[in-house]
């Protein structure tokens, strides 16, 4: 097809392609008897799990009481469990790194085997190294393909954990030394080249004045 032929079927071609309801709306001279078309049928929307193509979101081992952090002995050796930050892992990784540092240095021993290269996974093993031990990262992913690559990563070390009345009483006191230690070790990376660490302004809206407390947080 020549390009002058093209032109001018072309808007033929695109007329064809609107509905009916718009030339009858555009059309000051429309007769009477021109029918509007009726609207498609909506279908619901079939959401399922066997329809996932992709997950893009960070999931969050949420856990009432607060991370576990424990050690167990089980086949002659020592297992150190540390998950279920919630929503505050990156805030809280390398406090609660240290914390489980303990449990594992109190055996002695010269080599570590940490299961997982996400926020929690990888401060553990630097910490480890730091201390002297050799360590040995198993994993299925690496970063950035770990699920903690797509946090946030902002600093909310009370991101759901810090509200439970599940949590044991001496929680409190040990999620502040986490929450403090941490704080400490992302202050020593500002200004690397790079920035892995900045600060952040933010801003929030709210009916209520900054100096009020909420009307559903009472006189917390």
């Amino acid at each position: 097809m020549q390009r002058r032929q093209l032109l001018g079927a072309a808007p033929l071609v695109l007329g064809a392609a609107l509905p009916a309801r718009a030339f009858a709306s555009s059309d000051p001279v429309a007769p009477a008897a021109r029918s509007w078309t009726e609207p498609a049928t909506i279908h619901p929307m079939r959401a399922c799990s066997d329809r996932l193509i992709d997950i893009a979101v960070c999931t969050r081992p949420f856990r009432a009481q607060g991370p576990r952090i424990e050690a167990e002995q089980r086949h002659g050796k020592t297992i150190v469990h540390h998950y279920g930050h919630g929503g505050s892992g990156w805030s809280l990784s390398w406090g609660s790194a240290r914390v489980a540092l303990g449990l594992v240095l109190a055996h002695r021993p010269r080599h570590l085997a940490v299961i997982g290269c996400g926020a929690i996974g990888l401060t553990t093993a630097r910490v480890a190294q730091r201390a002297g031990l050799r360590v040995r990262i198993y994993c299925k992913d690496r970063p950035p393909e770990v699920r903690s690559s797509a946090a946030t990563g902002l600093w909310t070390p009370d991101s759901r954990i810090c509200s439970s009345a599940a949590m044991p009483a001496a929680f409190p006191e040990q999620w502040e030394a986490m929450a403090r230690s941490s704080f400490k070790t992302y202050q020593s990376l500002l200004g690397l080249a790079g920035n892995p660490v900045e600060w952040h302004d933010g801003y929030a809206l709210s009916d209520t004045p900054f100096d009020q407390p909420l009307p559903d947080e009472g006189d917390s």
